[in-house]
């Protein structure tokens, strides 16, 4: 029996926001949304059953165009927001430190409450525990959970295991990584940063992607 596949997605590029009247919450620039129709016209040829997001719009607006095309539920789990989900400033990681200016210093002094962010353990406890509700009760055999770069290297180090803490791998914008759970809850990977969708067009799903049987390896 086939376990339960969990495609996380990365959000796409979203934009800056500096110095919001709240919480910054930025859609995703106009790379982001090429970024976004990509992997969700990659996606529409797997059979999905429900998709999974965090509550920000960047990771929302990456599956909106698979939500269209699918007639799936689509769930929104608070506990799965980024680190920074009550920062007025967003930067993109990549240029936080070149462009951050006072951010960035405050990030250096890990002034977590002037940040607005979540201090790292509290972080890391809040997306184990929603990870563990996900996987142990899962929306289907086949779920896209589309959220963070920091969730998503924390939802990694827990499939590797319970003292690796943040994953160390790169996850590219709206990139997509599987993990696989078993009948008996066992976790494994079966990719990491997949990113073939802006590169190629998609018009069937083969091998171990189709929806009948998997191709099980040798020693399973």
């Amino acid at each position: 029996m086939p376990g339960v596949e969990i495609i996380i997605v990365r959000h796409a590029r979203p934009e800056i926001v500096v110095g919001a009247d709240g919480i910054a919450d930025p859609g995703l620039d106009e790379i982001g949304q090429w970024q976004a129709e990509q992997v969700s016209a990659w996606l529409a040829h797997e059979s999905i059953d429900a998709v999974v997001t965090s509550p920000k719009a960047r990771a929302i607006e990456t599956v909106s165009p698979l939500l269209r095309t699918l007639d799936v539920e689509h769930e929104v789990v608070d506990d799965l927001d980024e680190v920074d989900r009550f920062s007025s400033t967003y930067f993109p990681t990549e240029l936080v430190h070149t462009h951050g200016g006072d951010y960035w210093d405050r990030i250096v002094a890990q002034d977590w409450d002037g940040l607005g962010w979540d201090d790292p353990a509290t972080f890391r406890a809040r997306v184990e525990a929603a990870w563990s509700e996900l996987v142990g009760n899962p929306r289907g055999d086949r779920v896209v959970l589309a959220c963070h770069g920091g969730v998503i290297r924390i939802i990694l180090g827990a499939v590797a295991g319970p003292h690796v803490g943040f994953f160390p791998v790169n996850i590219d914008y709206a990139a997509v990584s599987r993990i696989e759970v078993d009948e008996n809850g066992k976790q494994r990977f079966l990719s990491l940063n997949e990113t073939g969708h802006f590169d190629a067009e998609r018009i069937g799903v083969r091998g171990v992607m189709n929806d009948g049987e998997r191709v099980r390896d040798a020693f399973h």
